[in-house]
């Protein structure tokens, strides 16, 4: 499922992108789409509070506030495509920044020529990412006729129980048929084994009790230390001083 969230005060500008991206989608895709609006930078704010993750942002800078969210927008969603509405009459240092890392933008006024624009370039590009990511930011996983790219930098661990693995992110959790040993040997280094049912992301390992046979990632995520695998992570972890005996 691919997921766009469009942030504008203006009804009409928001009804026109929400028709062509839809129209984009059956045209051009074979997935399904999901659509979220915010109305207001008070929506916004809710949306940015509860860490929806989303594919592809589009918000209207202009509204007070709403610049400083697009940043917690990118720190939630680090791969997302972001499109940003703005004015003349906003400096572009303001806003092109690494930080928001826009890919395309719009500028006030609006008609239907520029969001069509606009949006069929940076719809377009975004797609194109889709069905040929980079495997070494993200992790595909298909599962029932579904595509979800997963940034590595959002997963927290694999877990294996009842015949499938389970991706863990902060919030949400996607379940697929494979083996954590076939796993182990296609991911790359920044993942390590702790225990014959989990792998977890090294960057998330916040403190490990090697006594207590459990280690702890961020978001509070305790996870199981089985004693075969401690000597490797002990000695990957020397260097972080994460080991609390």
């Amino acid at each position: 499922m691919i997921v766009m969230l469009i942030s504008n005060e203006s009804k009409k500008d928001r009804q026109y992108m929400v028709s062509y991206a839809k129209d984009f989608a059956g045209r051009c895709t074979e997935e399904s789409w999901k659509m979220l609006t915010c109305v207001s930078i008070r929506e916004l704010e809710e949306t940015v509070a509860r860490k929806v993750k989303v594919d592809i942002i589009c918000v209207d800078i202009t509204v007070n506030g709403a610049l400083e969210l697009t940043k917690e927008l990118r720190q939630i969603s680090p791969s997302a495509y972001i499109i940003l509405v703005a004015s003349p009459q906003i400096s572009p240092v303001k806003y092109m920044r690494p930080s928001i890392g826009a890919e395309s933008l719009m500028l006030k006024p609006l008609d239907e020529k520029q969001i069509q624009e606009v949006l069929k370039e940076a719809l377009g590009a975004y797609v194109e990412r889709f069905y040929r990511p980079d495997g070494a930011k993200v992790f595909v996983l298909e599962n029932k006729g579904e595509r979800n790219l997963i940034n590595y930098e959002n997963i927290y661990f694999f877990e294996a129980r009842e015949k499938r693995v389970y991706l863990n992110t902060d919030t949400e959790e996607y379940a697929f048929y494979d083996t954590l040993d076939e796993l182990t040997k296609r991911l790359s280094d920044g993942f390590i084994r702790c225990h014959r049912s989990f792998l977890v992301n090294k960057n998330k390992i916040e403190k490990v009790f090697l006594s207590q046979n459990r280690l702890v990632l961020e978001e509070d995520f305790e996870i199981p230390l089985s004693r075969s695998y401690k000597p490797a992570l002990k000695e990957y972890l020397m260097k972080g001083e994460k080991i609390n005996g």
